[in-house]
């Protein structure tokens, strides 16, 4: 048993190894050494369910393919990892109803590999529209920039006190209808984003260390939520969850090659 788990572990590595040499590859290919729109790793989104991939890409597994250069570190990721699937469920009420209830909750890996992902190139937007943040909850990998639009009639401001992820100078200041400004989230952690002109305006970024999350929706009756982490290279990790009320124990899983694994965790309310 501890022999087959540690060429698990070994294979693992190995995966996660030849991913970032192919996104240190592609970067001296272009010349742009781990950023911007050359890393053809940079940007990955390995929970999606479809991916770009140029016509030169052979064997992708994407759903759809819509011609991008990342196709091959998408197509590695799908052939060699696995999946981590279950259910959160939450001990006490959920409230699933309006913009700032208590519906979603975001599941993640603590740690893949050296957690040294390339930031994502394309930016995520986060609206205010009827005084409400759009998406309430928003998690990210670091180093994403957020676009904050401001559709609604009247000017609104972003703000967060969380300096330990924002640092001392979040405060985009005040904006108006149609006007966006944005914010690069390079440091991780919890981060919560009001207005100053409306203070019953609030929203959570998660700020994560690495792209292996995804946000699930609990049922409002069952108090249920289900979520998948695909593409995970095979290793032994520790699943995480993120609530703005509840906590969960962590968990810790082995990840084969081609395989299912089953994580289902229980949240109680934060002390």
């Amino acid at each position: 048993m501890q022999i087959r788990r540690f060429l698990t572990a070994v294979t693992g590595i190995l995966l996660v190894s030849c991913l970032y040499a192919h996104a240190e590859d592609a970067d001296a290919h272009q010349g742009r050494a781990g950023q911007g729109e050359g890393a053809s790793c940079a940007g990955v989104d390995y929970q999606a369910e479809k991916c770009a991939c140029p016509d030169k890409c052979e064997g992708c597994t994407c759903e759809q393919c819509t011609g991008d250069e990342k196709c091959s570190c998408i197509t590695e990721a799908r052939e060699a990892g696995g999946t981590i699937k279950g259910t959160v469920r939450a001990r006490g009420r959920v409230k699933t109803k309006g913009g700032k209830s208590d519906k979603d909750v975001v599941v993640y890996l603590e740690k893949v590999g050296g957690n040294d992902f390339p930031a994502p190139t394309a930016h995520v937007l986060m609206d205010q529209k009827g005084l409400v943040y759009i998406p309430h909850v928003l998690p990210i990998v670091k180093g994403t920039t957020v676009d904050f639009l401001n559709s609604d009639t009247e000017n609104h401001n972003v703000f967060s006190p969380d300096h330990a992820v924002v640092g001392k100078d979040m405060n985009l200041g005040q904006f108006g209808h149609g006007k966006k400004e944005s914010f690069r989230f390079d440091k991780p952690g919890e981060a919560v984003m009001l207005c100053k002109l409306h203070l019953e305006m609030a929203a959570y970024i998660v700020v994560l260390e690495n792209p292996f999350f995804t946000k699930a929706v609990f049922d409002g009756e069952t108090r249920i939520a289900s979520y998948t982490l695909k593409n995970v290279p095979p290793g032994e990790y520790t699943v995480k969850v993120w609530h703005k009320k509840y906590k969960a124990k962590p968990k810790t899983v082995t990840v084969e090659k081609g395989k299912d694994a089953e994580v289902n965790l229980v949240l109680s309310r934060r002390k």
